[in-house]
């Protein structure tokens, strides 16, 4: 485990029971945005297995979430 609740474990688990209008929904790409719930710490993650990505936002970049 990471330290910042970003392990594949509590990643699954957070995005079994985070709906999509409780989740973060920060960016990734056209393709990914973060599946975690609103007011998470650490990364933003999205994906599932091999295809799980993780990002940090850049602080100097305003958010860019989907509505």
């Amino acid at each position: 485990m990471t330290g910042d609740g970003s392990s594949d474990s509590l990643l699954d688990l957070e995005f079994a029971y985070t709906s999509y209008s409780d989740s973060c929904r920060d960016l990734y790409s056209p393709y990914y945005y973060c599946r975690r719930p609103l007011g998470h710490e650490g990364v933003h993650a999205a994906g599932f297995g091999s295809g799980r990505l993780r990002w940090h936002h850049e602080p100097n970049h305003p958010p860019h979430m989907l509505s």
